[in-house]
């Protein structure tokens, strides 16, 4: 997110039918003027009706999008009136803006995002953006090759020894072993975790589709088993 930085303003004033305005208005005004010069195509109006007129919580949204689109206008004043007045509006710009900025930090799914309770309207911008995307649609049981259970499923099956299929997303080698994540990647605990102790594996692209076969168990809420010889791993291309 690009800084949302409150300074002092500049002194000044501006003339008009209501008498005198400040600084502060007046940069929200100018930033209306700025956005509707940029976003849209605009009738011909006057330079008095286009500082007289407020813009509106959505018209204060758009621009903060913009802003981060393309550098287009003033953030601070922006976020300051939406701050002011359009507190729902608020809401879905800081989203926006907070997940937009690449950082290491950074939700690439829009399914988690939900799952952390990013405004609906602030994930779909950041799709429309490309900075988040949704899991592809879940597969029918006998979609998995040979079967299986999927392993957003396992969470309801723990404690019992099922054959779980699921897409890799990534696999991660520590001093402990290879840690196989199905489904979501770490840091999420919606994620399926096969887990070879002291083993390391050949890589395996992030296109297959694995199958493991081994007892489900919750470990810190995250759902996974342990399987000891790489050979019983099924890799589906």
């Amino acid at each position: 997110m690009r800084g949302h930085i409150t300074g002092p303003a500049t002194p000044g004033t501006v003339h008009s039918r209501r008498g005198r305005t400040s600084a502060a208005a007046l940069m929200i005004a100018a930033t209306f003027l700025m956005m509707a010069l940029t976003l849209t195509a605009c009738t011909r109006v006057s330079t008095t009706d286009q500082i007289s007129a407020a813009p509106t919580c959505s018209e204060l949204l758009a621009a903060a999008v913009q802003y981060e689109r393309s550098s287009t206008g003033d953030i601070n004043a922006i976020m300051d009136a939406l701050s002011d007045g359009c507190s729902d509006s608020y809401e879905i710009a800081t989203d926006y803006l907070m997940h937009s900025t690449d950082s290491e930090f950074r939700v690439d799914s829009c399914d988690e995002l939900a799952e952390y309770r990013v405004r609906e309207e602030a994930i779909a911008l950041l799709a429309q953006d490309g900075k988040c995307s949704f899991a592809p649609s879940r597969p029918a049981a006998d979609a998995w090759p040979n079967g299986g259970l999927g392993w957003d499923d396992a969470r309801d099956h723990v404690g019992t020894v099922q054959r779980v299929c699921g897409p890799l997303i990534s696999a991660r080698e520590t001093d402990d072993g290879t840690f196989l994540n199905l489904g979501r990647d770490y840091p999420s605990s919606a994620r399926f975790t096969i887990i070879f102790w002291d083993t390391y594996l050949e890589p395996i692209t992030t296109s297959a589709t694995l199958c493991g076969t081994g007892e489900i168990y919750l470990y810190e809420g995250v759902t996974q088993m342990e399987m000891t010889n790489p050979r019983d791993l099924e890799i589906w291309q």
